[in-house]
């Protein structure tokens, strides 16, 4: 059996809940924002790094094993 059982993921799920309330907190912080101010530029630049983290990591946790990328 080379697939993870969902309760041995644990800690990546919970990795994977901590990144979106990060998501959430950044983007309630940018609405705050003007729309060209510095620090919101940083904080969407901070929310697009997020997301393909949280993306990388769902592919890790709910991608099936047999299923990969196309060979190049």
């Amino acid at each position: 059996m080379t697939e993870a059982l969902p309760l041995l993921n644990w800690q990546k799920q919970a990795e994977h809940f901590r990144l979106q309330e990060d998501r959430e907190r950044l983007l309630a912080r940018i609405a705050t924002l003007r729309p060209r101010e510095h620090k919101r530029v940083l904080l969407e630049a901070r929310v697009r790094e997020l997301t393909l983290r949280q993306m990388a990591l769902e592919n890790e946790l709910y991608r099936p094993e047999g299923h990969r990328d196309r060979p190049s």
